[in-house]
């Protein structure tokens, strides 16, 4: 199979089981807005982030950032917080229905990872791993290069 080929067919296949993914366990998350969820993985990565860091991760300004996390904050997904050390900045950190959804959120990986993943082998599994880790580098490498 041609290179294009391969490509065009791993992108229906990415595709088709993100569409299924999201119609099987996507119930949940409707109750969450969109944009709030890579705030919510943001911090459970990293516990604890200033809101400029936050913004840098997430592309936006600052200003933009602390609207969203004003909202997000008066849902309890997210508190802010002084740095005691260094009283002009702020560090965010996951609320109590923050911490919720990260749970539900980590239950439905696993009931991914039981559900499809775990019918893989072994070696199949290794494979995927790999290519995973490798586009992930990928990802990385090409948005440090474009900041």
């Amino acid at each position: 199979m041609e290179k294009k080929d391969l490509l065009e067919a791993i992108g229906e296949s990415m595709f088709d089981f993100s569409l299924a993914i999201n119609e099987e366990f996507g119930g949940y998350s409707q109750n969450i807005p969109e944009k709030y969820h890579p705030v919510l993985i943001l911090l459970y990565r990293y516990e604890t982030l200033y809101v400029k860091d936050l913004a840098k991760l997430l592309h936006v300004s600052p200003s933009s950032a602390s609207q969203l996390l004003s909202k997000m904050e008066a849902e309890d997904y997210i508190v802010r917080e002084l740095d005691p050390d260094q009283r002009r900045y702020t560090f965010v950190k996951l609320g109590e229905n923050g911490v919720e959804a990260i749970q539900k959120m980590e239950e439905i990986r696993n009931q991914i990872t039981s559900k499809y993943l775990m019918k893989l082998s072994h070696e199949e599994l290794t494979v995927f791993k790999e290519v995973a880790e490798k586009i992930k580098s990928i990802v990385e490498r090409e948005r440090e290069t474009a900041t």
